[in-house]
């Protein structure tokens, strides 16, 4: 977390009701639950957990470290091996002979400065997944091509002593399999979101992320309420991947967001006439974001609460 003091500041204390919209809001306790619940299932596998700070960027140390250390000569480097186990994005395919020789050329090319650390693969085809059982499937796989190639790398005198996959849906639902790397490297498992809880990696009760939006337009002659969040503070993420598109409108399942432009939201009854009067010009919906890193990325502060009220500050940092 950013502990700096900004105008946003005032806001601690306050209760959510009072944040100006669109706001990012964090159920604190939510999180704390995430975090340990996460823990625990290493814990049980024996493994380190590391987590991947892409949803949230809250950790201005790192970057403050970075800064002051950019090119270290003295320095050792550590460097990961990104394998390509089916996920199609990014990384050597193990079974190509390539990877092998790669790895040994990060290994013994610079030894008194460059060590091959570990190899590392990112199971993002557990998007792709309709049920937990599709997910542990592909982290079995994943694990197991990932220890493969690790005893592959043994056998031709390559150290290579640590194995590492991540995904959040993979993490969240463990294999017997898993046991055998060195750790797990999730990252949206703090917040959770739409998309996780369609994936089964989470219950709805565990989603720590809203967005909250006040109607700020009565249209009846087509039916809708006009909400102050747009794209820029929701991102289209789902629009054609989820019956709720981008988001869905806590403890209203009558209610649909069905159009988003930069500013604004158009939100219609699911089935039938909106009664306009449950919705006042001034209310507050709370929106699930179908998937909490895009729509992280659009905020410049998050509201962490707890009983209702802003308990901290955290800002992302920026940049990659």
């Amino acid at each position: 977390m950013d502990g700096r003091t900004d105008s946003t500041s005032t806001w601690l204390g306050a209760p959510l009701e009072q944040l100006p919209t669109p706001a990012l809001t964090l159920d604190q306790a939510t999180m704390r639950r995430n975090a340990e619940r996460m823990r625990e299932r290493c814990r049980a596998l024996g493994l380190r957990l590391r987590p991947h700070v892409k949803t949230h960027k809250t950790l201005p140390q790192a970057l403050a470290l970075l800064q002051q250390h950019p090119l270290p000569g003295t320095k050792r480097w550590l460097v990961w091996l990104k394998l390509d186990c089916g996920n199609g994005r990014a990384g050597v395919r193990p079974a190509d002979p390539a990877a092998l020789a790669l790895a040994r050329a990060i290994a013994e090319g610079a030894p008194e400065k460059v060590t091959l650390v570990g190899v590392y693969a990112h199971c993002g085809d557990t998007y792709g997944c309709r049920d937990v059982l599709a997910v542990q499937a592909i982290a079995r796989a994943t694990a197991t091509a990932v220890l493969d190639f690790v005893t592959v790398l043994r056998q031709a005198g390559v150290p290579c002593p640590q194995a590492s996959i991540g995904s959040t849906p993979s993490c969240s639902h463990p294999v017997p399999e898993m046991a055998r790397l060195t750790e797990l490297h999730p990252g949206n498992y703090l917040f959770y979101d739409l998309q996780q809880t369609l994936l089964g990696s989470c219950h709805p009760e565990e989603v720590a992320i809203r967005v909250l939006t006040r109607v700020i337009g009565h249209y009846p002659h087509r039916n809708q309420l006009l909400v102050d969040c747009g794209w820029a503070a929701l991102s289209l993420h789902g629009r054609d991947q989820a019956p709720t598109g981008c988001a869905a409108i806590e403890g209203h399942p009558q209610l649909r967001l069905v159009g988003l432009t930069q500013e604004h939201g158009q939100v219609e009854a699911v089935d039938g006439q909106l009664d306009f009067g449950r919705f006042p010009l001034g209310s507050i919906l709370a929106l699930i974001p179908f998937h909490a890193c895009a729509t992280a990325a659009m905020h410049p502060v998050y509201y962490v609460h707890a009983g209702g009220k802003v308990v901290e500050l955290w800002h992302p940092v920026r940049g990659w």
